[in-house]
């Protein structure tokens, strides 16, 4: 029961699942703080702001509206959507979303195993979803609270049934193939490049060439569909922006995400090769990956699958992708976790050939494993699990400040830069700010603009961002103690800008 039956010993199917999620759930009550705080802040706003404030799907807020309505030009938002329903059901509390996106991540794993069985033969599936299971990237963003997981997940369910419907014609199939595709784009827009891209090759593939596929009016239809609601919804959050002045900059000129001449420097490349082995890989994956992608042996089984080319003209699909947004790629590790999809089956068929070589090999490739997952731990460890914790943060430190100064319907003015971590941390509504702009402009202006109070910090501008010693930090330091009542005792200040409010 449960078994992956095929040559050499039986698999357990529940087991890349069940050590996928025993490491999702590491630190699954942590608050919004470390790596990409700010990405899941924002996300875990709207989701707080849609069960709060009612649940109106087509209006999502963000917290850094000033003292406007907070309404934001934002992607489809249905993660942050399907966490609001869990609060209403159970309270506020972020081990809730990272829950959700555990089953996300833990569902995909699943998926990913039968992607692999439909292209490269039971044990590369097998293996392949162990990679998901264990590899940083994959374990980190899979128990975020951002839709990364939810989207991973209807990607892989996207190509899984149209792998199903390509082989047994099952049209239930290829329903729920496009509207998984429909909602991955509606999610974030790039799937329609490094998604769309491979099911399209699979369908031109599988029936009968590019003419026969490019003359069948029903084959618009999938593509079409799609960029219909997608187009339809970006309408709308278009709208929004306008109407609020509030956007995560998709388009025009607050948008900084196209920076193509970053394409040319070796720089970008360099960069994002080095974080994909590390991170994604974990450094030892990168041969396993490397051997997946090896043309099969003349007569071997793999021959007869030519479905699998799909696999490696993913992964570059997915660069093309990030390449047409270079900057927010750059940035954004996030953005590289779709290789994923496509890198672990052929991981797993990496490991499938390295195990039916020589003796030596045979023995030497259980080391390797063991110093794989050993190395996507220390990562795990090092690089995203020890930077959630509450001691030490001054991001923590000011939100709690925040909460014992000003009452809950408090406005405020948080010296952060753009990361909206302590505004979320502190549970309320606001403006962001640098520290030029807080310094040169008296506590009188943010009080008529409607602010109760003013904060920030002297350890930090971002959550994740050093404060340095300069001219800027003692200007802003004057400031502060220019205000009452006076200079702070510690590194986190607070500022009340009304006689009621408390210190």
């Amino acid at each position: 029961m449960g078994l992956c039956r095929s040559k050499g010993h039986p698999l357990p199917l529940w087991l890349p699942p069940l050590i996928g999620a025993a490491l999702r759930l590491v630190q699954i009550q942590a608050p919004i703080l470390g790596i990409h705080s700010w990405r899941q802040a924002d996300t875990a706003a709207m989701a707080r702001n849609f069960a709060e404030q009612g649940m109106r799907f087509w209006q999502p807020q963000i917290d850094w509206g000033g003292a406007g309505s907070g309404l934001v030009e934002a992607e489809f938002p249905l993660y942050p959507y399907g966490v609001a329903l869990l609060y209403r059901l159970f309270g506020v509390h972020e081990w809730l979303a990272r829950g959700l996106s555990v089953l996300c991540s833990v569902l995909t794993v699943v998926l990913l195993i039968r992607i692999g069985r439909h292209l490269l033969g039971e044990r590369a599936g097998w293996w392949g979803g162990m990679f998901y299971a264990v590899l940083p990237i994959p374990v980190f963003y899979g128990r975020t609270v951002q839709p990364e997981a939810l989207l991973m997940l209807l990607a892989a369910l996207a190509l899984e049934r149209f792998l199903v419907w390509l082989e047994g014609g099952r049209r239930s199939a290829l329903l729920v193939s496009w509207l998984a595709f429909s909602g991955a784009c509606l999610v974030k827009v790039l799937p329609f490049l490094w998604l769309g891209a491979p099911l399209l090759w699979l369908w031109a593939r599988g029936k009968g060439g590019w003419g026969p596929v490019l003359r069948r009016p029903s084959s618009w239809l999938y593509p079409l569909g799609a960029a219909t609601v997608t187009a339809l919804w970006y309408w709308h959050a278009r709208q929004l922006g306008e109407s609020s002045g509030l956007s995560f900059g998709f388009w025009g000129g607050q948008a900084n995400r196209y920076t193509w001449s970053d394409l040319l420097g070796f720089s970008y490349w360099g960069e994002l090769a080095l974080r994909v082995a590390v991170r994604n890989l974990a450094v030892l994956g990168v041969p396993l990956l490397i051997l997946g992608l090896l043309p099969p042996r003349a007569g071997s089984a793999a021959e007869v699958r030519p479905l699998v080319r799909v696999l490696p003209l993913g992964l570059v699909a997915v660069v093309v992708a990030g390449a047409l947004a270079p900057e927010t790629t750059a940035v954004h590790e996030y953005y590289q976790l779709p290789l994923m999809l496509f890198a672990c089956p052929l991981m797993g068929q990496g490991w499938v050939r390295l195990r039916s070589g020589s003796i030596g090999w045979r023995r030497g490739a259980w080391a390797l494993l063991t110093l794989m997952v050993l190395v996507s731990l220390t990562i795990l460890g090092v690089d995203y699990w020890s930077r959630e914790r509450i001691a030490g943060s001054a991001a923590w430190e000011l939100a709690r400040q925040i909460q014992a100064s000003t009452p809950g319907q408090a406005r405020v003015v948080v010296m952060s830069g753009p990361d909206p971590t302590v505004l979320y941390l502190a549970n309320r509504k606001g403006w962001l700010v640098t520290p030029e702009p807080l310094s040169h402009q008296d506590a009188a202006a943010w009080r008529r603009r409607g602010a109760d109070a003013v904060a920030g910090s002297f350890a930090v501008i971002e959550s994740y961002r050093p404060f340095p010693d300069g001219p800027e930090k003692d200007r802003l330091r004057r400031w502060v103690c220019a205000q009452p009542p006076g200079c702070p005792s510690g590194s986190a200040f607070v500022v009340p800008l009304n006689t009621g409010a408390a210190v």
